[in-house]
């Protein structure tokens, strides 16, 4: 990541890579947690959901030349001799056009995915954890979180749902059966960003059919373990 692109980058500019130091650890930890990669002692592995992944990703877009002329034009703008909304706006023209020029299904591409048995970061052999509250029909465990087998529905738990990352949780595969089953799970060690330190509490599936799912908590008697 450090040398991606690297020939491309004039002297001038600011970085050269794929993200910063500071952030090209995190990089690759989303990489891992969406399933794209995989660790095998000291080695990145992709894996079939990131060889197929990256088959169809426009060659413009995996290529670090991208990021190597984007980060040169950064360079123009703070000399002053390219706009800022110039940039921005070529970036905007850039992004319609991918969309404009891939935006049909491909059957080849859409079999890479089936063969690797992944439909929105789960696999139709994922683990069933437990009922739809929605609709009924099974949720399945998956790389990045867990999904309603009825596509319709589009009933989904990211693991890492904003309320529980805002209490330093994530909904592991147990929280996520005790939701779905129960509607509800107690929960120690909920971080206050208001106090700094950590709490119990009951956490409740309050789902309303909307595109993201809801939660909601109770505290003293309400909050059983």
């Amino acid at each position: 990541m450090e040398n991606a692109g690297a020939k491309e980058t004039t002297d001038e500019a600011e970085r050269r890579g794929l993200g910063t130091p500071a952030t090209r650890a995190a990089i690759i930890e989303k990489l891992v947690k969406s399933g794209l990669v995989e660790r095998q002692k000291k080695n990145l592995i992709p894996t079939q959901k990131g060889v197929s992944l990256i088959t169809v990703v426009p060659e413009a877009i995996k290529s670090p030349a991208l990021t190597a002329e984007w980060e040169n034009k950064l360079k123009l703008v703070e000399r002053g001799e390219v706009s800022a909304d110039g940039f921005m706006a070529g970036i905007a023209e850039f992004t319609v056009g991918i969309v404009k020029a891939n935006n049909t299904p491909n059957p080849e591409t859409l079999s890479l995915f089936a063969a690797s048995g992944q439909r929105d970061g789960v696999g139709k052999t994922g683990a069933v954890i437990g009922p739809c509250p929605r609709c009924g029909s099974d949720v399945r465990e998956g790389h990045i979180g867990y999904f309603c087998d009825n596509k319709a529905c589009q009933f989904k738990l990211w693991r890492d749902a904003k309320f529980f990352t805002a209490k330093k949780k994530e909904i592991t595969k147990h929280i996520a059966t005790a939701l779905l089953k129960e509607g509800r799970v107690f929960l120690s060690g909920l971080y206050s960003e208001k106090t700094g330190k950590t709490y119990s509490a009951t956490v409740i599936l309050d789902d309303t059919g909307g595109k993201y799912v809801n939660f909601k908590m109770e505290f003293g008697k309400g909050a059983k373990k």
